[in-house]
């Protein structure tokens, strides 16, 4: 019984492998930009990490894409959630980075409008 499962084991990977190596595709990221949109004005101590997660992140991304910081600042960076939730493309290339205090805030009714 373990030889005949075996046997079926072998001759599936066999069978299968020169199928999935046959077709690497390009990293996503490659040749492209990712923005890191900030909910914070420039010199605090969020622009001052987020510009340091975003000198290193693109390198650890397949194909390594350059990162920018922007800047988004105004009422407590819910405008820069708004923007992230309701106008930024869904595409993977955009990184929202807001206050914690809005996830509450939307539990009890406020933000996001």
């Amino acid at each position: 019984m373990k030889t005949c499962f075996a046997t079926a084991f072998l001759f599936m990977t066999l069978w299968l492998s020169p199928v999935t190596l046959g077709f690497a595709d390009e990293p996503f990221y490659k040749d492209k930009t990712v923005r890191m949109v900030l909910g914070h004005s420039p010199g605090g101590g969020y622009d001052a990490y987020t510009r340091i997660i975003a000198r290193y992140i693109g390198k650890y991304l397949p194909g390594s894409p350059n990162v920018i910081v922007e800047n988004m600042a105004g009422a407590g960076s819910l405008i820069s959630a708004n923007y992230n939730y309701k106008i930024a493309k869904p595409d993977g290339l955009t990184i929202g980075h807001f206050s914690g205090g809005l996830i509450a805030q939307q539990l009890l009714g406020q933000g996001l409008k």
